[in-house]
């Protein structure tokens, strides 16, 4: 399945684009996912926690980071498994960063993956789009935060990775789509 998701930031990206470097920022900014340990030889072990009603599924794999610096692009691939589940998914992310609106950033990420298993009945195309609009923007908000709080993108005191909520991301999508409010996140 292939998703395009885009969002701004307040700051250039002369500022932003360093954040992309660090996995773990990056890493840390997306609910539910979390380094299970250091990043050696380019490889980077993962977690994802999500949750969607009664199931809750733990993701654990590998991903790569390579960056195309003077395009101020670059490219996140991935493979992860759920034991409970015995679901599988193995994604891209191409992402790039462009002057945005007040000369803030704007970043398109362009998302191809495929899930198989038990969780592979929850990859409609409605519901995987709606989740992934109302995650893109909380991975934008934190991010946002943590660049404004410090330039090394310092963690908050007391800032703890919980299970990714895909029902409540669905929940919070629909009411915005119901309030009428626009499509973007």
């Amino acid at each position: 399945m292939q998703l395009e998701q885009r969002f701004d930031l307040a700051l250039p990206p002369d500022a932003v684009w360093p954040a992309f470097h660090d996995l773990g920022l990056l890493v840390d900014c997306l609910p539910g996912a979390a380094l299970t340990g250091p990043v050696a030889d380019g490889r980077a072990p993962l977690r994802m926690e999500v949750k969607l009603g009664p199931i809750t599924a733990g993701f654990e794999g590998q991903g790569t980071l390579s960056l195309d610096e003077a395009a101020r692009r670059g490219r996140f691939e991935g493979a992860a498994a759920d034991r409970r589940t015995q679901s599988r998914v193995k994604g891209v992310a191409d992402f790039a960063l462009a002057d945005g609106p007040g000369g803030g950033t704007t970043v398109v990420v362009d998302v191809d993956y495929a899930l198989t298993g038990a969780l592979a009945q929850f990859s409609r195309g409605a519901l995987v789009r709606e989740i992934a609009g109302a995650l893109s923007a909380q991975f934008a908000a934190r991010l946002q935060a943590r660049l404004a709080a410090s330039p090394e993108g310092e963690p908050a005191p007391g800032e703890a990775t919980a299970p990714l909520s895909a029902g409540g991301l669905l929940v919070q999508a629909l009411k915005k789509r119901w309030a009428g409010a626009p499509d973007k996140p």
